[in-house]
C-alpha cells in the first residue's frame, strides 16, 4: 500500500473527496495496479474506494467476498443490481470522485469507465470527475530512472552521430546509401550496447520523410538522392522494465537545403524552441502549463508560418518505460486536449514537424520536467546536418 499516501495527498492537492478504481472483468487496466489483489478472479463489477483521508474500502459482489478478503482492504459486498446501486449512493464522500474517465473520451489514455457506469453514478449523486491528473503522480520517475533515461539519451545520440556520419562514409565512397540499410545500421548499434527499442528506427528520404512513421522495408525504400533530406526518428531505453525511454529525431540534406527545406527547418526549430521556452517561462512564474497549452501555442506559431495543415501530429508525448508513449502529459491540443498540467518528476518529448508532399521535417528533443524547470537531456539541433 505504499502508493496510497501518494494517491491520498494527491486527492487532497486537487480537491477531490475519493478516488474511485472501478472495474469489470479487467476492462480499467489501471485497477490491477492498485487493487493489492494480483491472484484474484472477480467476474463482477467492483470498486475500491479510495477517501482523501482514511482507509479504503473495496466493494465486491457477495460471491465474490472471499476473494475480496483476501486483500488488505476492508469489504463491503452487494447482491442484486438494487443493492449494488444503493452502496453506491451510500459511500458517496458528498464531493467530486474521481474515476478513469474523459469528458467525451477526449482523453483516451485514461477514460476506461463505460459510460453507463458514469450514467448510474450520476444518477445515484455522484460527482464524477477525471482521474487523469491524479494518475500522473504515478508516472514521477526516480532517481534511478532519471539516471537510466540519461544514459539512454547519451547512447541514442551517439547512434544518431554515428548514423549520419556512416551516411557521409558511404557517400564519400561513392556507394548509393538506402534507407533500410541506415535503419538496420542503427539497429545494430543499439544491439551492441545492450538497448531495446520496440520498434526500429524512421528514417525517411526525401518525399518518404513527409510520412511521419514511414517505415523502410528492403527492395521498396529509397536511395539517397542529391538534395533530399534525411528524416532519422529513433529511440532506446536499458533493457529493464522500469528504463525510461530516450527518443530523438534529427535531420539532414544531401547538399545545400532548397529554399523551401530551409524554410520549413527554420520554422520547426523555432516551434520547438519556442515550446521549450514557454515550458520554462510558465515554471519559473510557478505555474506549469498544461499539455494543450504547449501545443497550441506551437500550432499557431506554424500555422502563421504558412504550416498549419502539413503539422498533423501533436507536439509531443510524455516518455514511457513499458510503451514509449507515457502515461502523463502530452504536449497536445489536436489528436486530443490533454489538459493535464506538465508537473515535475518525468519526461517529455517535444517535436514538432512540417510534413509536405516532397519532404518533411520533425525535430525532436527530450525534456526532464524538473522542480526548477525543463532541462533538456538529448542534442539540440540548430542546423541540418550536411551530406
Amino acid at each position: 500500500m505504499d502508493w496510497l499516501p501518494v494517491a491520498q495527498a494527491a486527492l487532497r492537492a486537487q480537491g477531490l473527496a475519493a478516488w474511485w478504481i472501478y472495474d469489470f472483468r479487467g476492462n480499467n487496466p489501471v485497477a490491477a495496479r492498485f487493487l493489492g489483489l494480483p491472484d484474484a478472479h472477480f467476474s463482477r463489477r467492483v470498486v475500491l474506494m479510495v477517501p482523501a483521508e482514511g482507509t479504503p474500502t473495496l466493494l465486491a459482489h457477495a460471491i465474490e467476498r472471499g476473494a475480496a478478503e483476501r486483500g488488505p482492504w476492508p469489504v463491503r459486498t452487494y447482491a442484486d443490481r438494487l443493492t449494488l446501486r444503493a452502496a453506491l449512493a451510500d459511500m458517496n464522500p458528498g464531493g467530486p470522485v474521481a474515476l478513469e474517465y474523459a469528458p467525451e473520451a477526449d482523453l483516451p489514455y485514461v477514460s476506461h469507465v463505460d459510460a453507463g457506469t458514469i450514467e448510474l453514478l450520476r444518477a445515484v449523486g455522484v460527482d464524477v470527475r477525471s482521474s487523469a491528473e491524479l494518475l500522473q503522480a504515478f508516472a514521477t520517475w526516480t532517481p534511478a530512472q532519471v539516471a537510466a533515461h540519461e544514459r539512454a539519451a547519451e547512447a541514442v545520440m551517439g547512434v544518431c552521430h554515428g548514423a549520419f556520419d556512416e551516411i557521409r562514409r558511404r557517400l564519400a565512397a561513392g556507394e548509393t546509401v538506402r534507407e533500410h540499410e541506415v535503419q538496420r545500421w542503427i539497429a545494430a548499434r543499439f544491439a551492441e550496447r545492450g538497448l531495446v527499442t520496440g520498434h526500429d528506427a524512421i528514417v525517411g528520404f526525401g518525399a518518404n520523410a513527409g510520412d511521419p512513421h514511414y517505415g523502410p522495408r528492403a527492395g521498396d525504400d529509397r536511395a539517397l538522392a542529391d538534395g533530399e533530406v534525411v528524416l532519422i526518428d529513433l529511440w532506446a531505453k536499458e533493457d529493464r522494465p522500469d528504463a525510461p525511454f530516450a527518443d530523438v529525431t534529427w535531420m539532414g540534406v544531401r547538399g545545400e537545403p532548397s529554399a523551401e527545406v530551409a524554410r520549413a527547418w527554420t520554422a520547426v526549430r523555432d516551434g520547438r524552441d519556442l515550446a521549450v521556452r514557454l515550458i520554462a517561462e510558465r515554471y519559473e512564474a510557478g505555474d506549469p502549463p498544461a499539455g494543450w497549452e504547449v501545443d497550441r501555442a506551437v500550432r499557431d506559431h506554424l500555422a502563421a508560418a504558412g504550416y498549419g495543415a502539413a503539422f498533423v501530429h501533436r507536439t509531443g508525448h510524455s516518455l514511457g518505460w513499458g510503451p514509449i508513449h507515457g502515461e502523463a502529459a502530452h504536449l497536445d491540443d489536436f489528436e486530443t486536449r490533454d489538459v493535464r498540467r506538465l508537473t515535475p518528476g518525468f519526461g517529455v518529448t517535444v517535436e514538432p514537424g512540417v510534413y509536405l508532399p516532397a519532404f518533411g521535417v520533425r525535430s525532436e528533443l527530450d525534456l526532464l520536467l524538473e522542480v526548477a524547470g525543463p532541462r533538456v537531456t538529448t542534442g539540440v539541433q540548430q542546423e541540418l546536418e550536411r551530406l
